[in-house]
């Protein structure tokens, strides 16, 4: 019988992805709405603007969740970010 084949002493293995960040392109309108929600009719919490780079908190299809500078988290489309 195999023995532990889920555990890797090995330093090549990946971590699991902590502090995985987003940086904020380029948009239309010169900056990019945060909402409560991972959907476009969700309210607006906030706006980041192109250039910033945010930690992801968790993503959907489409949607990143990242946390604000103020603490607070709300999702933005992957459509204007860079996944670093």
């Amino acid at each position: 019988s195999p023995t532990a084949p889920f555990v890797s002493a090995s330093p090549s293995a990946t971590p699991t992805p902590v502090g995985k960040k987003v940086t904020i392109l380029q948009t239309p309108t010169g900056f990019l709405r945060v909402r409560a929600e991972s959907t476009l009719s969700s309210p607006e919490v906030g706006r980041v603007i192109p250039g910033e780079s945010f930690v992801i908190v968790s993503e959907m299809s489409g949607w990143y969740e990242i946390t604000l500078k103020d603490g607070k988290t709300g999702w933005i489309s992957s459509q204007y970010v860079k996944k670093e």
